[in-house]
């Protein structure tokens, strides 16, 4: 790998892990919780976040493709400027939902831009080999960095919720500094058709690839519902646990313990790419599952290993199934359609995140 690609891969290393070290986006729910709103509540804010997710993931995608990778980048980090100040100095539910929404934009124009620019990158020097590592490192990086904002959920809501937003503030405006540094794919910057032709033809391309590619539209459907049911298992663990009477400095730890589980499921990921992807989701919607029913049994050391159980599961599957989508997708296209796996999270988010809200209740 030349240095030029190390470079431009060490800066998005940087630009993931950082972005994931604020304790408020780590504890979101804790932080609710704290502040007097019910579970129920915390359900409908998730399904906010999810439906503004499906209104603006294909065209946060398509303005990536078209407008460029490193602006969709840019407009990421402002939106989660923009859902922090919100959520800081907003004294409502409603003003909840506002910055809610904002981070959901702020996930939309980010995931899949920065994957996208990393594959087109090393597709441009022939070095597409490499991007299975570099997803492989990219979720040990998020597992780690995210369990140690989760780690100081204590002192999140120690801190209170207005410092712990601001802390978040200051590390998107990081990012933006960062990001000012990183080179644009040349699928984007060596395109000499108007911005009129570029969206014509990504939408006609795009629509025609997922017409003709049923294996792509399982492997998406597969790999959203086992992420669905960590994710909410671990965002309802924050406030499942305390319940079974731990002492509050405990809830860090146990958290990280079972955001580790993902570190687990990335490096076994390499050793299992021979292995069918219809075997791969069994195995780790089982999981998934198994970790689900940890949760009612009311000892934090079983619901423990089962949130372990099911990060291990969801970043095991999400590995193999993000890199054998870009294996299939066109470059010109490659963020559109990246955010259509996105979008049919989303789509299975909005009607899980209530019932789960719901059912985590009881």
């Amino acid at each position: 790998m030349n240095t030029n690609i190390k470079k431009q891969l060490r800066k998005l290393y940087l630009l993931n892990g950082i972005g994931n070290l604020s304790i408020a986006g780590a504890a979101w729910v804790l932080l609710l919780v704290t502040d007097g709103y019910s579970l129920i509540q915390v359900g409908i804010a998730e399904t906010i976040f999810h439906i503004v997710s499906i209104t603006m993931e294909i065209p946060s995608g398509m303005f990536a493709d078209i407008c460029g990778r490193k602006k969709s980048l840019a407009v990421s980090c402002i939106a989660g400027i923009l859902s922090g100040l919100t959520r800081a100095y907003t004294h409502s539910f409603f003003g909840v939902c506002i910055s809610i929404a904002f981070s959901a934009l702020s996930y939309n124009f980010w995931t899949g831009t920065d994957n996208a620019l990393a594959y087109d990158a090393l597709s441009e020097e022939g070095q597409e080999k490499f991007y299975d590592g570099y997803v492989a490192k990219q979720t040990v990086i998020y597992r780690i960095t995210d369990g140690a904002a989760t780690l100081c959920a204590g002192l999140a809501v120690m801190l209170g919720n207005v410092k712990s937003q601001l802390i978040g503030v200051g590390i998107q405006s990081v990012r933006l500094m960062i990001l000012a540094t990183v080179q644009e794919n040349k699928v984007v910057t060596e395109n000499t058709k108007t911005l009129r032709e570029r969206f014509l033809e990504n939408v006609q391309e795009s629509i025609s690839f997922l017409k003709g590619n049923v294996r792509a539209a399982k492997l998406i459907y597969r790999n959203c519902l086992v992420g669905a049911i960590d994710v909410l298992l671990l965002f309802f663990m924050q406030a499942k646990l305390p319940m079974t009477g731990i002492a509050d400095w405990v809830l860090g730890p146990l958290l990280f313990i079972m955001s580790m589980g993902g570190v687990l499921g990335a490096a076994v990921s390499e050793k299992v790419k021979g292995l069918r992807f219809g075997y791969l989701f069994l195995g780790c919607v089982t999981l998934a599952f198994l970790g689900f029913l940890a949760s009612f049994t009311g000892m934090a050391l079983v619901m423990t290993l089962g949130g372990f159980a099911a990060a291990f599961a969801d970043d095991l599957i999400q590995i193999r199934a993000d890199v054998e989508l870009n294996d299939m997708i066109p470059a010109p296209q490659r963020a559109t359609l990246i955010s259509v796996n996105s979008l049919c999270f989303s789509m299975v988010m909005i009607v899980m995140s209530p019932l789960a809200g719901w059912v985590f209740s009881l």
